[in-house]
């Protein structure tokens, strides 16, 4: 696999018993579907083990918000999203194949914005309190339980006389 900032060959490195693709000309990662999970955390040794080793590559890219292809399916141009609630780290995921690149210090971004089991807590909570429904009035010639308990014909046909009207 080519690397999709650069176009240099990606070193294959196992970390842990799982293997990702490192760019040693850029510093960026590529995971396969599912592989972040396991290096997300900097309590986990793989996770710390793996920044420390592409640290060493570490160099400024000309632009990290140019869009790129996945180096798996190459034809692919990968999205830009937001890795966590927080949106601090923005990262690249393949919407065909589900991989994630990893720009040149994202991993560390990663591992320093990671939240307590509290901060998560309080930010679920505050989810939860920005997302409650909406208190929808409705006029009662719009409520269902206001139709007469006639024939279920006559039930529509007033339905569509209210919302005509």
């Amino acid at each position: 696999m080519k690397c999709p900032r650069t176009g240099s060959t990606l070193t294959v490195v196992k970390v842990g018993g799982i293997e990702v693709e490192v760019s040693q000309a850029c510093g960026g990662i590529f995971f396969d579907n599912l592989e972040l999970s396991k290096f997300n955390s900097k309590t986990q040794v793989r996770g710390e083990a793996l920044a420390k080793h592409v640290r060493q590559f570490n160099t400024h890219l000309l632009d990290e918000n140019e869009r790129i292809k996945c180096p798996k399916c190459i034809d692919t141009v990968m999205m830009r999203r937001y890795y966590s609630l927080l949106n601090v780290v923005e990262i690249d995921e393949c919407p065909g194949c589900g991989g994630i690149w990893l720009d040149t210090g994202e991993l560390d971004k990663i591992h320093n914005n990671e939240l307590s089991d509290a901060e998560l807590a309080r930010l679920r909570m505050n989810l939860i309190d920005q997302t409650t429904s909406p208190n929808i009035n409705v006029t009662p010639k719009y409520q269902l339980n206001s139709i007469s308990k006639g024939n279920s014909l006559d039930a529509v046909f007033e339905i569509v006389t209210a919302i005509f009207d």
